[in-house]
């Protein structure tokens, strides 16, 4: 009974460090995300291959995009989204804890070419959803929705 006992034990710290460390990597990769993104950077092997489904705070409808579409919305726009997310938190869930939901806001400011201030008060509520494909979290989709008084992102 004792070694029943302990290896149950065993097995339940290694499964929630497991899960502790996988929290710990998508706060990192969402961190690392967003500072990317300030440089108009993309990681396209953090984004499903086959495409994910977006929903941006401008208001749009449901959108599914291929990394390359998601690489170049970013890249490619004169503006640069420089955010900040707070208060990450991540679900993992599903029989395998392969999945992820996230929820977190974004803060920061768009600026244009020169520099110049497009939106000076952005605010977002941000989720997303990542699945775990050969060890690593990849993104399948991400809505954003404006918080009261600040505006949601803004392209030309």
């Amino acid at each position: 009974m004792k070694k029943v006992l302990i290896t149950f034990v065993a097995l339940l710290l290694v499964n929630n460090n497991v899960i502790a460390g996988d929290k710990e990597d998508i706060v990192n990769q969402i961190k690392k995300q967003w500072v990317d993104f300030s440089n108009k950077k993309t990681d396209l092997s953090l984004i499903n291959p086959n495409g994910s489904w977006q929903a941006r705070s401008d208001g749009g409808l449901w959108d599914f995009q291929s990394p390359k579409e998601i690489q170049s919305q970013i890249e490619d726009s004169p503006n640069t989204l420089n955010f900040r997310p707070y208060h990450i938190e991540v679900t993992i869930v599903g029989k395998s804890q392969d999945v992820a939901y996230t929820n977190y806001y974004l803060v920061g400011t768009i600026t244009g070419p020169g520099r110049k201030v497009v939106a000076k008060n952005y605010r977002t509520r941000a989720s997303g959803t990542l699945v775990k494909k050969a060890g690593e979290w990849v993104a399948v989709g991400q809505h954003f929705s404006p918080l009261h008084g600040g505006s949601g992102v803004i392209f030309d």
